[in-house]
């Protein structure tokens, strides 16, 4: 039976210091053949196996990872999940993840860790300023959200 993640399992496996928990995917032997071999197991591969078969009904995929699954930077705390990218092309794609990425612990009843939060960047000269506002406004023209702050709007 596949493993439900809720506060109530959450508390109950605290008690055995969470030693309790089944094991969150299978690691089958490896099949003669597949449809797709994804190498690389961290954010992108495993996002690339899930659409593969969700959007496409490509099931038949293999995903191969020297790893952890989810390692990389897709595991580590310097993750930043944003569209505010300068380049229109690459404003949108991002901007499309962004929205993928809301909604995938309810998809996978599985807590990804995903918290949105703010990117504030800093500018310190005249220069810079200049920068985050071309940035700001090539994002609002791209309908992402963006703004200027003032120096007391910061503080």
């Amino acid at each position: 039976m596949k493993a439900r993640y809720s506060i109530f399992s959450l508390a109950r496996n605290a008690r055995t210091y969470h030693e309790g928990w089944t094991e969150a995917w299978r690691s089958p032997m490896p099949k003669p053949d597949y449809d797709v071999v994804i190498v690389g197991g961290g954010g992108h591969g495993l996002a690339t196996a899930y659409y593969l078969a969700k959007e496409h009904g490509i099931n038949n995929v293999a995903v191969i990872e020297k790893g952890w699954l989810g390692g990389g930077n897709t595991g580590r705390n310097t993750t930043v999940v944003r569209s505010n990218y300068l380049w229109d092309e690459s404003a949108r794609l991002y901007e499309h993840s962004l929205k993928l990425w809301e909604g995938l612990s309810q998809d996978l009843n599985f807590n990804v860790m995903f918290s949105q939060r703010g990117l504030l960047s800093l500018g310190h000269n005249q220069h810079e300023m200049r920068e985050i506002h071309r940035r700001v406004n090539a994002n609002r023209l791209n309908g992402i959200d963006s703004e200027i702050l003032s120096t007391k709007q910061v503080k």
